[in-house]
Formats: C-alpha cells, structure tokens, sequence
C-alpha cells in the first residue's frame, strides 16, 4: 500500500481551527506561523478588530463584545471601521505584518481574480479572501461574511485554506464562483483580497 499523506504536501499554510466568529484571527495566526512569527491566542488579535459574537457565545470568549444583532458585516471582527483597522491592532502587539485590501470592486473580473492571486502565489506571498460565506457554499442559511486563506491556484481553480470546523480545511473553488461570492459581500464590507506583508 502507497504511504498516504493526509495533508497536501505542497500546502504553504499549517491549517488552524476557529472559535464562532472568529476566522480573521485565526487566518492571521496562519499567516504568522508560516513566516516565523511568534503566535498570540485569536481571540488577542480578534479583540482589537473588533470581534463581536451573539450574546449565546460570549461564554466561550475571555473577554468579547457582544450584539444582539449581528453587525452590517455579520458576527466576527469588524475591520471596516477604523477603530479596529488591522495595521494599528498590528503595531499594538509588534506583529510585523502590514495590512492592505484589494477590494473586489477593483478587480474586474475571475480572470483577473486569478491573475492577481497567481503573482500573489509566485512572490510566496500571503492573502486573505473575504467574501459572502452562504454564496461560496451554496447554503442560504449562512448568510455572513468568511475569510479564508489563500493557498495557491492549481489546475486553473483557487485552492483555499479554511478556519471554519465545519468545511474541509483544504478546498478548490472555481474562480467565478468566489468573484460572485466576493461581489455579493460587497466592497462597503471588505469583500476581496486581504494582503498580509511581512515587515
């Protein structure tokens, strides 16, 4: 029998799992691993984006915000607005990342999707993808932002790394499909591609 690998050997991020809400910290937790950046718990960095949870879930938090009802973005951090903009939460705890969007109303089209995420791939670079989660999935009922990490493009699809407990932590999208997801979260949420660059 051929020695399997229960991972893909070419992945450039080790996956992480999510508490509720909480996929921003997280993805950034696998961008600091893989570039040797000493780690801080989610929920540190989540705090100072901004993260707010249901008030059914504040018990599995330290310390968190809650709301009733969700945000415009949904649950989870909140960096659109700029008390909670990354690269100062980044600066507070000397995490040398620095933070920049590519919003997808900047990004014309799926072809160009791939285009930007292929150089980003080419360069060893880090991203994040955020976008509207129920679109990528084909589930209504998740009607709220996600963020995953971008992986690498294989085969013409994007190969993304999600935080989330309940999808695979590896995945193909096809690229017209996560634009659509993109457009649907919209720019006005911080729908696109998250640049993460080390400092």
């Amino acid at each position: 029998m051929a020695d399997l690998k229960a991972s893909p050997s070419d992945s450039r991020y080790i996956p992480l799992t999510q508490q509720p809400s909480s996929c921003v910290p997280t993805c950034i937790q696998m961008v600091m691993y893989k570039n040797d950046i000493p780690l801080l718990p989610a929920e540190e960095i989540g705090y100072y984006l901004g993260l707010t949870v249901h008030p059914d879930r504040a018990g599995l938090f330290h310390i968190v915000r809650t709301a009733e009802n969700p945000p415009p973005a949904g649950y989870g951090t909140q960096i659109y607005k700029p008390e909670y903009e990354p690269n100062s939460a980044f600066k507070k705890h000397d995490i040398p990342l620095k933070f920049s969007k590519k919003l997808v109303s900047e990004i014309g089209s799926p072809q160009e999707l791939l285009v930007l995420l292929a150089t980003i791939e080419d360069k060893d670079g880090d991203a994040l993808l955020c976008f509207h989660h129920g679109e990528l999935i084909d589930d209504d009922s998740k009607n709220w932002g996600h963020v995953v990490v971008f992986d690498r493009i294989l085969d013409g699809q994007i190969r993304i790394v999600d935080p989330s407990p309940d999808q695979p932590k590896w995945r193909l999208v096809k690229a017209e499909k996560l634009y659509s997801a993109m457009r649907k979260h919209g720019e006005q949420k911080s729908a696109g591609i998250w640049l993460l660059d080390k400092t």
